[in-house]
């Protein structure tokens, strides 16, 4: 049996505070860094979010993580280099597993 993920979700803000959009390539190089720390993210959608009443766009990224490297997630610094205050962050028991999935195993099971 493969070990249990934490399915780590947080929001990554898709503008500054003075509601200037950030950078494209900031994005990629935040989405880059996800993929080589962790193996991959997956993007949840944009949405408005609101903190004591300043609303910005978001993206919603879920990251899945063991849980002895969760608090080594990259949120951090990802709201220390986006000028932010706080940043939203979810961090549920462990419960994502990675199936394996390959066709010769398969045909054979079958």
């Amino acid at each position: 049996m493969s070990p249990l993920y934490c399915p780590c979700r947080f929001r990554l803000p898709l503008a500054y505070n003075d509601g200037r959009a950030v950078e494209p390539e900031t994005l990629v190089e935040i989405f880059t860094a996800l993929s080589r720390q962790f193996g991959g993210y997956t993007p949840l959608g944009t949405s408005d979010s609101d903190w004591h009443g300043q609303t910005e766009p978001t993206i919603g990224v879920e990251v899945a993580v063991l849980p002895e490297r969760v608090d080594k997630l990259v949120v951090y610094s990802i709201g220390k280099r986006l000028g932010q205050k706080q940043m939203y962050f979810d961090v549920p028991p462990p419960s994502v597993e990675f199936l394996d999935i390959d066709s010769s195993e398969s045909a054979s099971n079958q």
